[in-house]
Formats: C-alpha cells, sequence, structure tokens
C-alpha cells in the first residue's frame, strides 16, 4: 500500500513540473526602439550609434524607428501606450520635461524608468552668416526695437531652442518670431539655407562645430558659464548676461526609457547593457567627436538629473508666459 501511495505522490509530482510553464529569460525576441524625434538630429545619431554595441551584450536586435511631432511627444505617446514588457524602448531627450507645463500631454518621465542617460551637449546660438549679427547683443537689440523682426528656427514647442527662446524673453525681453522643424537637424538645414535667421544648436548635433569652423554658421554665444575649449573665441552667456547663470546648465541630452511597470528584470537586463555601451571606448571617442558631456546615469541618478532639469524648464517657461499651467499644480517644485 506504502508502495502505491509513493507512485502516486511521485506522478502528482512529475505531472505537476510537467504542467507549470517555464519563463525564458529576457529578451526573448527583438525590441523596437522609438526615436522621437526626426532623422539626422542629436537624438537620431546617438541612438542608432550606441543601439549596435547594446545589442552584442542582449543578443537581440532593437529596431529602431523615427516617430517625430510635437517636440517628441507622438513617440513619447506611442511607446506608453505600449505594453510595459520591455520591447518597446523610448529613445528621447529633455523635451518631455516641458509636456505638461505647456499642455502638450499628460505624459513625461514620470511614467517612464530611465534606462540610460548618455550624454549631455551645450548649445551655441548660431546665425546664418548672411545676416548683419555679430553679436548676441546685436540681435537683442534688433529685437526690441522691432518684436519678432528676427526668425528663429526651433524643433517645436517645448524643445531647447523653444526654451532658449523663452529663457531669452524673461532675461532680455525680446520676442522671436519662432519657425518650428521636427527636429534640430531639419532646423539646422533651414538655416544653413537662410531661410530663418538663428537657431541656438547643441554642440553634439552632428556637424555643428565644423560648419562653425568653416563659417557656414557664426556663433554668437554659448549657453553656458564658460567658454567651450573648442570655441575660445565666442563667450558665454553669462560674460554678456551674467542673469543666466542662475538657470544653467539648460542644454540638450539624451537617453532611453522603458515604460513604468516593466518588469524588473527586463530593466536591469536593458540598463546592464546601455551601461556596457557607454563604457565602451567607441563611444567615448564618439561623445569626444562631439564635444559632449559624457552622463552614463542611470536609476535614481539618472531620476535626479531629470527632476532638477524639469524644475528649472517648468518655471522658465511658466514664467516667461509660454506655459499655460503652473508647474505647482504637478508638484513640480521652484529649483
Amino acid at each position: 500500500m506504502k508502495k502505491v501511495l509513493f507512485g502516486i505522490i511521485a506522478l502528482a509530482l512529475l505531472f505537476g513540473c510537467l504542467g507549470t510553464p517555464s519563463f525564458a529569460a529576457y529578451p526573448e525576441r527583438n525590441l523596437d526602439g522609438i526615436i522621437c524625434w526626426g532623422a539626422g538630429g542629436g537624438t537620431d545619431n546617438t541612438a542608432r550609434f550606441i543601439t549596435p554595441m547594446a545589442e552584442q551584450v542582449l543578443g537581440k536586435k532593437i529596431i529602431l524607428q523615427n516617430k517625430p511631432g510635437a517636440a517628441g511627444a507622438v513617440g513619447t505617446t506611442y511607446v506608453y501606450n505600449k505594453p510595459a514588457d520591455g520591447y518597446t524602448l523610448l529613445y528621447g531627450a529633455e523635451s518631455a520635461n516641458t509636456f505638461k507645463v505647456l499642455g502638450i500631454s499628460k505624459i513625461d518621465y514620470d511614467e517612464f524608468e530611465p534606462i540610460m542617460l548618455f550624454l549631455f551637449g551645450v548649445d551655441v546660438i548660431c546665425v546664418n552668416p548672411n545676416t548683419p549679427y555679430k553679436t548676441l547683443q546685436e540681435v537683442v537689440e534688433a529685437v526690441k526695437k522691432n518684436p519678432k523682426s528676427v526668425t528663429m528656427a526651433t524643433s517645436g514647442t517645448g524643445g531647447i531652442p523653444f526654451v532658449l527662446a523663452s529663457l531669452m524673453k524673461k532675461i532680455n525681453n525680446v520676442e522671436f518670431n519662432l519657425v518650428g522643424f521636427d527636429g534640430d537637424g531639419p532646423g539646422m538645414t533651414a538655416l544653413l539655407g537662410g531661410h530663418v535667421d538663428m537657431m541656438p544648436l547643441s554642440t553634439i548635433v552632428a556637424g555643428v562645430y565644423d560648419l562653425i569652423k568653416t563659417g557656414k554658421l557664426r556663433p554668437l554665444a554659448v549657453i553656458h558659464d564658460k567658454r567651450l575649449p573648442n570655441l575660445p573665441d565666442v563667450p558665454a552667456i553669462t560674460e554678456i548676461y551674467p542673469e543666466y547663470k542662475k538657470y544653467l546648465p539648460v542644454g540638450h541630452w539624451y537617453g532611453v526609457f522603458a515604460k513604468k511597470g516593466t518588469p524588473a528584470e527586463a530593466v536591469n537586463t536593458l540598463t546592464a547593457a546601455f551601461t556596457k555601451a557607454v563604457n565602451d571606448p567607441r563611444f567615448d571617442e564618439y561623445v569626444k567627436g562631439l564635444n559632449g558631456i559624457k552622463l552614463g546615469l542611470s536609476g535614481k541618478e539618472a531620476r535626479d538629473f531629470i527632476n532638477r532639469g524639469r524644475s528649472v524648464i517648468s518655471w522658465v517657461l511658466y514664467e516667461s508666459g509660454a506655459g499655460k499651467v503652473s508647474p505647482a499644480e504637478f508638484g513640480i517644485p521652484k529649483p
């Protein structure tokens, strides 16, 4: 009788084990990578450079596609509406920090897990060399005399050029004629073609330094509290207008995110893959070539960096009149 009982128990345990589904380790299949800006801009170039290195670690492809529009809100919303399973990643920039206060979207990086923030770039205010402006002071005086007489390209409402235009309105009391594009790349093309007069361009947008060095763009000031080593003749904006210092740093940065609620296993695996990628010597050379600043931030460090920038940008937009809703309504503290 005991032998029969033990046999029944053994069979039950065997079939119980067979009936329990086994889960393969993440990732089981290729991933989608949504770049929320257009081709040729900084987010696009950085995503396409670093992703192959992360793929080597993951053992799967990340299929990249551009979904630009509404200063990154189109791509951000697209990823937000996908399952939180780690198979749809968002390659974004700083612009999502403006969505709530501008009324663009109720979705910002609070709804995402920062996997990795790649790098930061200082912006340079550039004009087409065919314009008469040789200094930033000349631009400011021209716009004060004739509001909206100078056209400024932006990467859309909420992008850093738009933020800097709002900051100049707040500090210098000037208002530009803003022309929106689907990213820094298209805006820079319009600037080179003489379709707009000026644009703040990040030093980490491919080609910016070369265009300045060859005289195809004329730099007026860097949005920084000191001059850049590779542009020693271009003044820091704080040299011209010291009032800017308390708002800095304000600039472009790029990173990759997963929707909040993604399983910890997937977040950890993705973080490990992109950590290895940003520590790859090839990425160091990429950042150096762009004259950028490597961030390499994940987890709490990334979240703190994002939130600090959101506080600065949100309150600048609101106090300049560009923001539709007070940041206080979203619990965004003053910096």
